[in-house]
Formats: C-alpha cells, structure tokens, sequence
C-alpha cells in the first residue's frame, strides 16, 4: 500500500478454499493482516463466505474497507446475507460470477451450461430492488467486448469484472511463451473438467502441464488448500495411483492435480470461455508469435469500442 499512487483504489481477492490446515484460523489471519495493511478493498472469493465478516467486525476498519462478496446465484448470496446479518454490515457490492468465466466456477461440473450471467443477473438485480438493498452489482464472465459491457451496464449493473483479455499484456504476471499459449488456443483447446481438489469445476487451456502431471504432493512447502484434517483430494488421487502402479518411478495423475504447486509454476493456465478468441486481438508475425498488448490498450478498448467491434495495436 505503501507504494500507491494516485487516487485509485486496491482491492484483493481472499479465497475461502485457502485453508492451509486451519480454516477458520488462516481466514481470519488473512482477512484482518489486509486490513492492517491498510487496503481499500477486499473481495471475497471460492467460497460461500457464511462466518467471514464476523471474523472482522472487532477490526477497527471493518465498516471503512469496501467489502464484497463473490456469488454465481441468487441463493448464494441470500444464504451469505443472512449468515452475516448479526455483524449488521451488508457488502458495498456483489460479483455475479457467470458460468462462462475462467478458473473455477460456481457451478456444478454436469450442469455450468445451463445457466447464463444475464439471468443470473436479473434475478439478483429484482431481488434486491424488491428488497430495497442499494447494492451494485459487479458482472463477470465471458465479457469480452465493450459492447458486452454496454449490455450489462445497461441491464442495471454498477460495473463489469474482465480478466482473460489481459493475460497477454505486458502487465500479466504469466511468462510470455505461456501468453502465446492462450493467443493459439482454439475454441477446441478450451475445457471445463474437476481436476481441482477444491471441488470446484475450472475451466483452463486443455494443454496445461499441470494435466497429468506425474507431481509428488507437495504440502510440506505449500498445502495451501489442505482442509482441517490435513486432508487434500490431490493427495489421495496420487497415494491410490501409487499403490496401483508400485513398480513406476513415476506416475501420472489425470484426474486431480496438484493445484498449489502447478499454479505456483503456471502450469495450470485458467482462462475463460472466450479464450480461444484472443487471436483476433493482436497481429501475428512472421514467425507466428503474437504481439503482447499494454493493459492500457485493453482497457480503453473496453471503453471506447463499439457494435461488437475490437481495437487491433
């Protein structure tokens, strides 16, 4: 925080699934350090949240930080309301999460493809307006245009969540020949499985290494997501492979994996649905790379671009 500029403000994510052995613990610790250190908001993630706000109402920014919660229906966000109603303290907004969005979705494994954000949306939008709760809502999932924003903002929303068009900006964090991954990927490459321990369907690059990988666990040095139990879904897969195969050296896992050692690595590369149109959002050069963009770039296209259409660096 203290290298903020300007008047914007920081927001982070806190994931619920981080359970690190302690669940209750670890959140709590989370949660109240980020207030400590003076952040502006904090957004509340994979999970549903039930016990989270009362795990901060003692810290004396609890009612100044901007506190939202992330939902993909209008049951969730019910369910986190009433949980949370004894600390008197309703969220400064809602992330409705639709099913086309990247990495893990709140929806099931068989049935994702059955909803959509803009009923979602409505749904939650009625509700809270017969309530009577002034809540924005934020929408994500599958907004890849400004055009796709318009529709949105024009629906009721307060503001729109975006994120796989600047996974190939300079700014992203990812290496850039894993940027170029998502620049070829095809509509084909694109997947939805249940690979993650969390439980959670998530949608990724099918080519992630981390698919099938033949990883030892690794919770000695991370075990971000062991439950209260020491307990991981991953560990399992490997230990039952491992007694199927006792003569392997190595053996590989396909249908859990690894999750806190392979998105260390980024070998696990979350994108959302309209990944595979990233293509038609930079030029190819004559050795079939494609031009890294500036954040910038992507986020003035969202604001200026018009009829579908898509600005070209």
């Amino acid at each position: 925080m203290e290298s903020k500029r300007g008047e914007g403000m920081i927001f982070i994510n806190c994931m619920e699934k981080l359970t690190m052995n302690a669940p209750k613990e670890t959140l709590k610790v989370r949660l109240n350090a980020a207030l400590d250190a003076g952040i502006d908001g904090i957004t509340l993630a994979a999970g549903l949240h039930l016990g989270s706000l009362a795990l901060m109402e003692e810290h004396p920014r609890f009612r100044d930080a901007k506190i939202g919660i992330i939902v993909s229906s209008l049951r969730a966000l019910q369910l986190f309301l009433r949980k949370n109603a004894r600390t008197g303290r309703l969220p400064d907004y809602v992330v409705v999460e639709g099913p086309l969005a990247g990495g893990h979705l709140g929806f099931g494994l068989d049935d994702w493809n059955k909803h959509d954000l803009a009923t979602i949306n409505a749904e939650i939008l009625a509700w809270l307006r017969a309530e009577q709760l002034d809540i924005p809502i934020i929408s994500a999932g599958g907004i890849f245009t400004g055009s796709d924003a318009t529709r949105f903002l024009e629906q009721g929303s307060g503001a729109v969540q975006v994120a796989t068009r600047f996974t190939v900006t300079d700014e992203c964090g990812l290496p850039d020949e894993v940027k170029q991954e998502y620049f070829k990927a095809n509509e084909e490459d694109i997947e939805v499985n249940g690979i993650s321990p969390t439980g959670y369907p998530m949608r990724m690059l099918r080519g992630s290494p981390g698919i099938g990988a033949t990883t030892r666990p690794n919770c000695e040095a991370y075990g971000y997501i062991l439950d209260s139990n020491g307990h991981c879904a991953y560990i399992d897969a490997y230990n039952r492979e491992v007694a199927a195969h006792p003569n392997e050296k190595k053996v590989r896992i396909y249908d859990k994996t690894c999750l806190c050692t392979h998105m260390r690595n980024f070998d696990i590369w979350t994108c959302g649905h309209y990944a595979y149109r990233l293509k038609d959002t930079s030029r190819q050069d004559a050795e079939g790379n494609f031009q890294l963009l500036s954040a910038e770039h992507v986020f003035r296209d969202y604001q200026f671009s018009k009829d579908g259409k898509i600005l070209l660096p």
